[in-house]
């Protein structure tokens, strides 16, 4: 069977809800199916389970226990999938960390999760993550590998990094041979001891707040949720499916990584995203999958190396959220069997999902049905009544939705109601075909080239600037980045825009920096009656500002 012709989804899923038992049961039915393609090598799935387990010795060699938080601060590659699997199969929670961090931003996740232990490439793309290193954990470069005490970090044990020397840390080929020491009956019962609903993975996510918020999600719902997003997609086994997003993401991690290990499909990854060499990755592999968002689909169509035949092998997978971006990915791509969907990090990716073979003005203007393991139920915001199909109201899903989210209390209290359901703090609705309706977002989270971005966060970057008393930021609709990022500030020195964005960069990731900052007086920013400023008069105002820079 050609790979341009795969197989339709099995008619059985594997009967482990672990990870690691997922991953064992291909290893022994397809060793030599390949798992993940990279950079033109292979890695087969019975590969793949051997190094995982290598990997699981390392950790416990290291005194890595179930529900201990290992950090994976890696890229698009091998290691990060030989890492989550190894990590699940004794029980370790897997935090994967962004590769856009700033070292602010990497202490205060591993600090807020208690890292036990790190493992972390030295560089990537523009970032010296070793120099990082240092910077962010004080007293590691004095430290002994696998014998840290740090004053800042009191579980934080471990260091390994995959390249260059950092003093204070294993070599990557160090943290491996440390497993030799591990025999094969204690790894058989800390394997014994996961639990389906143990946590897999702490995902940290923008929320609406000024801190990340760490998504917990569990070995069962990854892999039930996994299944059957893979089932609705039609996944099978001989599929290819290229993903474009970091692994880190919910999309990687939560949607199409477990939607191809359940189906026993091949991952097909690059080290990070970029057109041109997408198109080349999609035809020299065959990908029948694709995993990517809607400004990277405008990104690949737009390439000068694209041709429609050149991924013409590609023929399902995620169409998008818009009408734009679906009708790029199911019209220009010829992607027909792709499918739009609707999701959180909360929801393990997706809630609802298309069927292959929706008809295309349905699958262009709706974002799916209910996953089988899902539920989908619209009230009134303010009474909590349930609402008639197609009436829009509040979204809330039950089923495979997140255990909580880790060390915060106030955001659980707030998200996770007694009935089970989780609220999305969306608007949609249901039509009487079962079809559902996202409408709009009532957080207040900017959703920038895919990225969620905390407007309290990025406001909060631009008042630890001396020269600014006030910041008030916005998104703003973008044909190429679905939403930009505005910035109004109030001054009380003179100081650039380049010089406010400079500031901010130096401090945070790149997608945070806003693209456009407005100068106001404290007295110019209009307000409610409430006093608090009418952030809707913002977005009007910056429209009418902005709109000749796009003539």
């Amino acid at each position: 069977m050609s790979a341009a012709h795969a197989s339709p989804a099995l008619s059985e899923r594997p009967a482990s809800r672990l990870i690691g038992g997922v991953f064992e049961f291909w290893a022994h039915t397809r060793p030599r199916h390949p798992a993940v393609l990279y950079e033109g090598s292979s890695l087969s799935y019975g590969e793949l389970h051997e190094r995982a387990l290598v990997i699981a010795r390392s950790l416990l060699a290291l005194g890595i226990r179930r529900g201990d938080r290992v950090g994976a601060l890696l890229s698009n590659q091998p290691e990060w999938v030989s890492m989550a699997v190894g990590a699940a199969s004794i029980g370790a929670i897997l935090v994967p960390l962004n590769t856009w961090y700033k070292r602010t931003e990497l202490a205060w996740t591993a600090r807020h999760c208690g890292l036990a232990t790190l493992v972390c490439m030295d560089q990537f793309l523009k970032q010296d993550f070793a120099q990082m290193l240092v910077e962010a954990f004080p007293g590691l470069a004095q430290g002994v590998p696998g014998e840290l005490k740090l004053a800042d970090f009191p579980k934080l044990r471990s260091v390994t990094v995959l390249g260059r020397a950092v003093p204070g840390t294993f070599s990557w080929e160090q943290f491996l041979a440390l497993g030799e020491t591990i025999s094969r009956e204690t790894l058989t019962a800390a394997a014994a001891s996961v639990q389906p609903d143990d946590l897999a993975f702490i995902l940290y996510t923008s929320g609406s707040t000024s801190e990340p918020k760490g998504v917990t999600l569990s070995h069962a719902g990854l892999t039930g949720n996994g299944w059957d997003i893979g089932a609705r997609r039609r996944i099978g086994p001989d599929d290819r499916v290229w993903v474009g997003t970091p692994l880190f993401y919910a999309l990687g991690s939560a949607n199409a990584w477990p939607a191809t290990f359940m189906h026993g499909a091949t991952l097909v990854i690059q080290g990070a995203f970029e057109p041109g060499l997408t198109i080349d990755v999609v035809e020299q592999t065959q990908a029948t999958v694709y995993y990517g968002t809607g400004n990277m689909t405008m990104a690949i169509v737009g390439h000068p190396d694209y041709r429609q035949a050149r991924i013409g092998s590609l023929k399902k997978g995620n169409a998008g959220m818009t009408a734009e971006y679906k009708r790029l990915t199911l019209v220009d791509m010829h992607m027909t069997e792709a499918c739009g969907a609707y999701g959180l990090t909360e929801t393990y990716g997706h809630a609802t999902v298309h069927d292959t073979d929706t008809p295309l003005e349905i699958k262009l203007h709706t974002h799916g049905r209910a996953l089988p393991g899902m539920e989908m139920r619209i009230v009134h915001p303010e009474s909590g009544e349930p609402l008639q199909a197609g009436e829009t109201g509040l979204v809330l899903v039950g089923g495979f939705v997140t255990p909580g989210y880790y060390l915060n209390p106030t955001e659980n209290a707030r998200a996770l109601r007694a009935d089970g359901l989780f609220d999305t703090g969306d608007l949609g609705s249901i039509d009487v075909g079962g079809q559902f309706h996202f409408h709009s977002r009532v957080k207040e989270i900017i959703k920038t080239g895919g990225i969620n971005v905390s407007p309290v966060e990025v406001e909060n970057l631009l008042t630890e600037h001396p020269a600014i008393l006030d910041a008030h930021v916005v998104p703003l609709p973008d044909s190429r980045r679905g939403q930009i990022i505005i910035a109004f500030v109030v001054a009380d020195d003179a100081v650039s825009v380049p010089a406010l964005q400079a500031f901010v960069r130096e401090r945070a990731a790149s997608f945070k920096v806003p693209h456009h900052i407005l100068f106001r007086t404290a007295e110019q920013l209009p307000r409610l009656a409430s006093g608090k400023v009418a952030k809707a008069r913002l977005v009007e105002q910056a429209q009418l500002e902005l709109a000749p820079l796009k003539r």
